[in-house]
């Protein structure tokens, strides 16, 4: 089992969820949405809390870069509607885009509208393109 450390070489800020990803061998940028999706609903103060805690209590990793050998998430080129975030999650979890699709527009009819709007305009900066 691999210790939980940051990760120098797959980081936007810090490093912790590079390396959680590595621990857990998912893609990066999956929990990425999945912390930006937290940070937009009013547990932002326990996310946000959190997360530094894990950044000041994690130790960096070492210099050898090691590779995550999960699958990688990418945003569809070829199923796309606005962005090609739905159709790269859905080829990522082996789903049907049009099921999650109708997932989004689903909760984004609740109360976590705001998250999921945010949690997409965030999959379109943070997702590379691919397929």
């Amino acid at each position: 089992m691999r210790r939980f450390c940051k990760n120098r070489f797959d980081k936007k800020f810090l490093g912790v969820i590079g390396g959680i990803a590595l621990v857990f061998k998912v893609d990066s940028n999956l929990l990425r949405l999945l912390f930006v999706a937290f940070c937009a609903t009013p547990l932002f103060p326990l996310t946000a809390a959190f997360y530094l805690i894990l950044a000041l209590i994690m130790p960096e990793g070492g210099p050898v870069m090691i590779e995550n050998r999960g699958k990688k998430l990418y945003r569809s080129l070829n199923d796309r509607k606005i962005s090609g975030v739905c159709g790269g999650l859905a080829k990522y979890c082996s789903m049907d885009s049009t099921l999650v699709r109708l997932i989004f527009i689903v909760v984004a009819f609740t109360p976590f509208i705001f998250p999921i709007i945010v949690s997409y305009i965030a999959g379109t900066i943070l997702i590379p393109e691919g397929d």
